[in-house]
């Protein structure tokens, strides 16, 4: 114990002594007052040798901190407008028609004008023209009879019904049938007799070359023949438009039952309503072709306009604020007894 006790001493002594350097103390610090900051003191470097390879390290990449995802606001889209309703067209109403067309073949009908007259298988003659009353029904044709080598020809008429017509028969399309005197009948029903052209009544107007009119008075051409079916039906006129104002060298075929006989200064002519434009419009007439038989389109009236209620039926009229009732009413609509 006494040797423990001896060395704590000896330690204590030599502790002393400059064998063992002291370290000073620490500096006391006032913390009430503010300090300086001291600068860190420059540490150099450690010199390795040349012969140490340097290790290089990766320097390590930074990362930089993701950005929060921006909050997407969705905007409703506003619904495009409906598309306009298409425009509809009006489509003009196409034109009236100007004219009506029929189409006949030639073995249907056949023209008059010079047409071979047959009798008993002989031909006795040629359809020269031929006459109707004023509600245009034929009446009359004139046969220019052959002699012998043209000598003595004459030109008679002969009712027309004593005619057959066969227009499939290509020499000879008209026969002539002598008219049977009448037995029982009285005068007016008997057919009438062969005679001259110079005794033919002003109560019938000629056909062939004979002028045509329009409704408006204008001249509209010139009758150059007569087309007529198997039962002796003219159903055509074939004018010639040359002779017209407008000077149209062409041939149309009109239809017969357009046709008027009108009395112009006390003289039947001829009239059909064919306007300009349908004159001109009209198919041309062809030997050699199915025949096209036109008719004029009339126009619809236009519709009248309705007529105001006259003067006179208002004034029958009696206002309701005037009377005290019905009785009142039928009493102030009542003429008054003097």
């Amino acid at each position: 114990m006494l040797a423990i006790l001896i060395g704590l001493a000896l330690v204590s002594v030599m502790s002393g002594c400059s064998l063992f350097p002291t370290q000073p103390a620490a500096p006391i610090i006032d913390l009430s007052t503010p300090q300086p900051a001291s600068e860190p003191e420059a540490v150099e470097p450690e010199e390795e040798p040349a012969s140490t390879p340097v290790a290089t390290q990766p320097p390590t990449e930074q990362r930089a901190p993701r950005p929060k995802p921006k909050r997407r606001v969705v905007v409703p889209k506003k619904a495009p407008p409906p598309p306009p309703p298409p425009v509809e067209e009006k489509v003009p109403a196409p034109p009236p028609p100007l004219l009506t067309t029929r189409i006949m073949q030639r073995e249907q009908i056949h023209g008059l004008l010079d047409s071979e007259i047959q009798r008993d298988g002989k031909i006795v003659g040629r359809a020269v023209d031929m006459y109707v009353d004023a509600a245009a029904k034929p009446k009359l044709m004139i046969v220019n009879l052959s002699g012998f080598l043209g000598v003595g020809d004459r030109k008679v008429t002969f009712p027309w019904s004593a005619f057959r017509f066969n227009p499939a028969d290509k020499k000879a399309p008209v026969t002539f049938v002598m008219p049977q005197p009448a037995t029982g009948k009285s005068k007016a029903e008997a057919p009438a007799k062969p005679g001259s052209v110079a005794d033919v009544p002003p109560t019938l107007a000629q056909l062939v070359d004979s002028n045509v009119t329009q409704k408006s008075g204008a001249r509209m051409g010139r009758v150059v023949d007569v087309l007529i079916d198997s039962q002796a039906q003219p159903q055509a006129l074939v004018i010639d438009l040359s002779d017209s104002l407008a000077g149209d060298k062409r041939q149309v075929a009109a239809n017969w039952p357009d046709l008027h006989v009108v009395s112009r200064n006390k003289v039947l002519q001829l009239q059909l309503d064919f306007t300009d434009t349908q004159i001109k419009a009209a198919p041309t007439y062809s030997p050699d072709q199915p025949i096209k038989i036109i008719s004029p389109v009339v126009p619809p009236a236009e519709p009248a306009a309705a007529s105001e209620p006259s003067s006179a039926s208002a004034a029958v009229a009696v206002p309701a604020s005037t009377s005290s009732g019905p009785v009142a009413a039928a009493s102030a609509a009542r003429p008054s007894k003097q």
